[in-house]
């Protein structure tokens, strides 16, 4: 009779203790089971919040056309520097190739790097334009055409807030030159077109879809006769530029 009354009294008891555990078990379970589900939901949520993905190409040059207003100067002459002035046309096949034409007006001043002194060597000072006839360096003008290839596409972030987009070219081609110069067994000044090839190397820095900043250097190789130790000689002189251009595309292109 003691036991059947110990038993009525503790039995709901040990009920309630029992529901209560399977209750806790349960909450700890489903809790589980709902972190599982948010971390397979939004996997290493931190770091796609630091490092967002960029796709795709800001601008699209294929068959397009490009209009590009340009300033520059000589590099690494020492008689001469050239200030140059042009424009440049080009049409787009494609993403990488292209070709163009295009020119320069150049104004030529003493580059300083050189002075002149008398027999003795004194009195020495800085030469003028009339002291550098005979030397290489001074032209009016280079026109020519090329064929340029841009094989690298690039993105880089500034200091985590925008994404520069970028391409690097190398171009081929070749044109005429006018060269400012007093010739060997001559007294005065002669204007002269001789031929010209030039390689370039030079990268955009896309702005928008339409336009770029375009930065470039370019080494022009052409003859010119001075007067070497043994009487007149024909040379190839080199001069190299560097110019920056602001390049504006038009045309709805491909995959606009």
């Amino acid at each position: 009779m003691r036991r059947a009354i110990l038993f009525a009294v503790l039995a709901p008891v040990l009920l309630s203790a029992a529901l209560a555990r399977a209750d806790e078990d349960a909450l700890q379970e489903a809790m589980r089971e709902a972190q599982v589900q948010t971390a397979q939901e939004i996997p290493n949520l931190d770091l796609d919040r630091r490092i967002l993905p960029v796709s795709g190409k800001l601008l699209q040059k294929g068959k397009r056309q490009e209009i590009s207003p340009t300033v520059g100067l000589s590099l690494g002459d020492p008689f001469y520097t050239k200030y140059l002035l042009g424009l440049r046309y080009s049409y787009h096949f494609g993403e990488q190739w292209s070709v163009g034409v295009g020119g320069f007006w150049a104004e030529s001043t003493p580059s300083g790097a050189v002075t002149r002194c008398d027999s003795r060597g004194l009195g020495c000072r800085l030469p003028t334009k009339h002291d550098l006839v005979r030397a290489p360096g001074d032209f009016d003008f280079v026109v020519g055409a090329d064929v340029s290839w841009a094989p690298l596409y690039g993105k880089i972030s500034v200091l985590a807030e925008t994404v520069l987009h970028f391409d690097t070219y190398v171009a081929l081609g070749g044109g005429v030159i006018q060269t400012q110069h007093m010739p060997p067994n001559t007294t005065r000044v002669e204007a002269n077109l001789a031929p010209h090839g030039s390689i370039a190397v030079g990268q955009r820095f896309y702005l928008n879809r339409t336009a770029t900043l375009r930065l470039e250097l370019r080494d022009l190789v052409y003859p010119l006769e001075l007067q070497g130790r043994t009487g007149p000689e024909t040379t190839l002189q080199n001069q190299l530029l560097f110019t920056l251009g602001l390049s504006l595309f038009f045309g709805q292109g491909q995959g606009i």
